[in-house]
């Protein structure tokens, strides 16, 4: 599994190491380590196996690290969440990567089959070519939005993937991946993607697009008030790694 290699890559780095600050918003969730470096996850209120799912240890978060992170391959959506965010607290902070938006780096070619696991308004936006654009997203009303499970017909069929990087926290990337097989670019986006370039290019994924934190102060400030990815954006950049060819932007 995915989330179990993005673990081991950092285990060396978190070992030892502590969480001085955790919290968990509305939208998103924060793992501040000592050494100021800020990981975010997508806190996943809507996947909670209990109408109330609360966290035992809230208000002991704090910690060794290394726990937090190896929460990541737990059930339990808001301890997924940690684990994903203390994960991304040792890949994403500092990452020197190319500035910009997916699309400036994405090849969408007239006539395309583009499908979009989540639905990120600014990108559907921006997509002005003559192509076929399928977004799925869980629980939708509108009713150009296709269901999460029809990506089970549709993406096997798709010339570029593009999929939320929260499909991490809740495990079902890998069969994302796979469905996505056939396409000729695969896209990994969100504040949530873990930027680990050996891990995705394997299974080849083309571009990961992410988020480095560059205010903690103000992100867990934001994250802790109910702040979502435009707020947090101003506190951050976009971060592409290109991962076709061995061409990583670093």
């Amino acid at each position: 599994m995915i989330v179990e290699e993005l673990l081991e890559t950092v285990k060396d780095d978190l070992r030892g190491k502590r969480a001085t600050d955790v919290r968990i918003g509305l939208r998103y969730t924060g793992v501040l380590l000592e050494d100021q470096r800020l990981g975010v996850s997508r806190s996943f209120g809507e996947e909670a196996i209990e109408c109330c799912e609360v966290v035992d240890k809230a208000g002991e978060l704090e910690g060794d690290a290394l726990d937090l992170a190896k929460l990541a391959v737990s059930s339990r959506a808001v301890d997924s969440s940690l684990g994903i965010a203390s994960i991304n607290a040792a890949l994403n902070s500092g990452i020197e990567g190319e500035e910009g938006p997916l699309l400036d780096f994405l090849e969408i070619r007239d006539g395309d089959k583009v499908g979009m696991v989540g639905n990120f308004k600014p990108v559907v936006e921006k997509i002005d070519k003559d192509i076929e654009l399928f977004v799925f997203e869980r629980n939708s009303q509108d009713e150009e939005i296709y269901p999460d499970w029809a990506v089970e017909q549709i993406l096997p069929q798709v010339d570029v993937s593009i999929i939320t990087g929260t499909s991490v926290v809740n495990k079902t990337i890998d069969h994302l991946i796979e469905l996505s097989s056939n396409a000729r670019e695969i896209a990994i986006l969100g504040p949530t993607t873990p930027l680990a370039p050996e891990v995705f290019r394997m299974r080849g994924v083309s571009l990961l697009g992410g988020m480095v934190v560059e205010d903690s102060e103000k992100a867990m400030k934001i994250i802790s008030q109910g702040g979502g990815t435009r707020k947090l954006g101003k506190v951050s950049r976009k971060v592409s790694i290109d991962l076709s060819d061995n061409n990583y932007f670093y």
